[in-house]
């Protein structure tokens, strides 16, 4: 086999002969058919927006949640963690009998549905909730006043149709463009997994009781303690932010540790250690031949003037070369100038040129660490990692930019890609802030 292959070729032969059995131990035969395929699927995502006096704005969110895997009905779509604009919100209501109960997390609802559902069932849940820190003053014109809105999106599955009527009233400008009904902005889209849809919508800075102190970015933050009744409140203190710190590198160890062995792993079988591979690289060297070759102006029987790039006369075929001589680096100005193959022109003189020759040279032998033979050829080492990171509780990533809505979506009963397993066990939701179905 050895015979058959070079150096690289039985390194990626290597590779993919363990490859099953590194995805067998690190991801059960079940897990590996749930990536394979999208968990679930999003019917319809609508959400209904309506502006207050106050210029908060009362939202409605209206979703259709299919589920196209369960586990064989171990992993069925028990909760949902839904992204939303910010934390500034208040007055959250289940609107439909789907919604056991709601946990107010800030940027995130974690919404509890009344049952497990399997695969090809579909969930319909609503809910309500009056937004605000969502406009900015004076943002593209003086005058003017912007909402952008970006409703949650979904890194792993797609959204058939996506959804957001605006109330139209007082409004001045939007984008992107749109239908109206019913005296709504209705902006509608299709996503696949991993994209969003921003909206904009323009009034002027006297339609409704806009507020510098209430724009989006001020004053935006919430208690991450998991304890306590009060989740939102305005400000923060330094143990806050400590204690967001010292959570944050945690989660970030234990993140990293695993692919670090994974890449440790993948830099031992590519060094050639794990199969007792006995070649080492040889030093790669060239010689370097330079030839210093001056030339008759003029054919020294037909008096011909020489023609760029010949050796002997066109007319009589006499050689037009008067010298010619090996020379060393150290007998000509700059060789560093003369270090590829070719002819080159030499100093001032018009005649005068350095031919370069370039030869590779392989020299060395390797030593069998197994039996002490030896044996002649290269090595090549290469090393493999992957990387992943998660910047919510479910392990979706998202981007989040001021002022929209942009937080990770997903939902599971442990399912994988959304959370650490068990993660959401009872005891850990105890003492929170819970809204209660209507």
């Amino acid at each position: 086999m050895k015979n058959l292959f070079n150096r690289k070729s039985r390194a990626a032969f290597r590779f993919f002969l363990l490859l099953p059995l590194v995805l067998m131990l690190l991801f059960p035969a079940s897990k590996l058919t749930a990536l394979a395929a999208p968990t679930d699927e999003i019917l319809h995502f609508t959400v209904t927006v309506d502006v207050n006096d106050d210029a908060s704005l009362e939202m409605t969110y209206h979703i259709e949640w299919k589920v196209l895997y369960d586990g064989n009905g171990s992993e069925k779509l028990e909760w949902v963690n839904l992204g939303v604009p910010n934390s500034s919100h208040e007055n959250i209501q289940a609107l439909s009998d789907t919604i056991d109960y709601i946990e107010d997390e800030g940027s995130e609802l974690h919404i509890y549905l009344d049952r497990g559902y399997g695969k090809n069932e579909v969930v319909t849940f609503e809910f309500s909730m009056t937004q605000d820190r969502m406009y900015q003053i004076d943002k593209w014109v003086e005058g003017e006043t912007v909402y952008t809105f970006t409703p949650a999106w979904f890194d792993d599955f797609s959204v058939d149709n996506l959804t957001i009527r605006w109330n139209a009233d007082l409004a001045g400008a939007w984008q992107p463009d749109c239908l109206q009904e019913n005296g709504y902005l209705v902006f509608q889209d299709a996503l696949s997994p991993g994209e969003h849809l921003t909206v904009s919508v323009v009034y002027p800075n006297d339609a409704f009781g806009f507020s510098v102190d209430r724009q989006a970015g001020t004053g935006d933050t919430y208690d991450p303690d998991w304890g306590g009744s009060d989740i939102y409140h305005e400000g923060g203190g330094i143990g806050e932010t400590l204690g967001i710190l010292v959570e944050g590198i945690a989660g970030l160890i234990i993140i990293i540790i695993p692919f670090y062995m994974i890449f440790k792993f993948f830099a031992w079988l590519f060094s050639g250690e794990a199969f007792g591979d006995d070649e080492e690289e040889a030093p790669a060297k060239k010689k370097i031949t330079r030839t210093k070759i001056e030339y008759y102006e003029n054919c020294p029987s037909c008096g011909a003037v020489r023609e760029e790039g010949k050796d002997s006369c066109s007319y009589c075929g006499r050689s037009m070369i008067k010298s010619k001589e090996v020379v060393e680096e150290d007998q000509i100005k700059e060789p560093e100038k003369y270090t590829k193959n070719g002819t080159y022109r030499y100093g001032d003189s018009p005649n005068t040129y350095i031919h370069v020759n370039v030869i590779p040279v392989v020299t060395g032998s390797s030593h069998s660490r197994s039996s002490g033979s030896r044996r002649s050829g290269t090595s090549h080492r290469s090393s493999c990692a992957s990387s992943c990171a998660s910047s919510c509780a479910c392990a979706s990533s998202c981007a989040c930019v001021s002022s929209c809505a942009c937080a990770c979506a997903c939902a599971s009963s442990g399912r994988a890609g959304c959370s650490v397993k068990d993660f959401f066990k009872k005891r850990l939701h105890e003492g929170r802030v819970r809204i209660e179905r209507r």
